[in-house]
C-alpha cells in the first residue's frame, strides 16, 4: 500500500512539473502602478447594447496594496485614498502610456483604388451596354 502511494505522488509531481513548464508567471504589481481592469458586460437587447461593442477593459486604476500573492486592492486615480475593490491578477493588465503617440499606419479607405486616366485617354462611354468581355 505504501508503494502505491509513493508511485501516485511521484506521478502527481511529474504531471505538475510538465504543466508548469510553459505556464505564464503571475505579474507583480507595486503600489502606485497603473492597471486596466477586465470588464464583464452583459448584452441587453432592451437597451440596445451588445457586448461586442463594449470596452473589454476599464481604467486606468492605481494599485493600493497587495492582499495575497495573486490579489490586489485598486483605487480610482481621481480619489486614490478610497479603494474600489479587490481584483485577481488575471483581471489586471499593465497600463502602458506611450511617450510617442504617433500613428503606425495612415488611415485609408478600403477597397479598390480609383482608376486614373492619362491626359490623352478617357473612359469609354457608349450608349450600348457591354458584357465583361467587351462584346455587345
Amino acid at each position: 500500500m505504501a508503494r502505491a502511494k509513493e508511485v501516485a505522488e511521484m506521478q502527481q509531481d511529474f504531471r505538475k512539473e510538465c504543466g508548469d513548464r510553459k505556464r505564464r508567471r503571475a505579474s507583480n504589481y507595486f503600489p502606485g502602478d497603473r492597471v486596466f481592469v477586465t470588464t464583464h458586460y452583459l448584452s441587453n437587447a432592451a437597451k440596445g447594447r451588445t457586448t461586442k461593442f463594449m470596452p473589454k477593459r476599464d481604467g486606468p486604476y492605481i494599485i493600493l496594496t497587495q492582499n495575497s500573492p495573486t490579489s490586489y486592492v485598486i483605487a480610482n486615480p481621481d480619489n486614490p485614498n478610497e479603494p474600489v475593490g479587490t481584483y485577481h491578477v488575471s483581471a489586471l493588465k499593465v497600463f502602458k502610456q506611450d511617450e510617442s503617440a504617433t500613428l503606425v499606419h495612415t488611415l485609408r479607405k478600403r477597397g479598390r483604388l480609383r482608376k486614373t486616366f492619362t491626359s490623352g485617354s478617357s473612359p469609354r462611354r457608349s450608349g450600348r451596354r457591354r458584357n465583361q468581355r467587351g462584346s455587345l
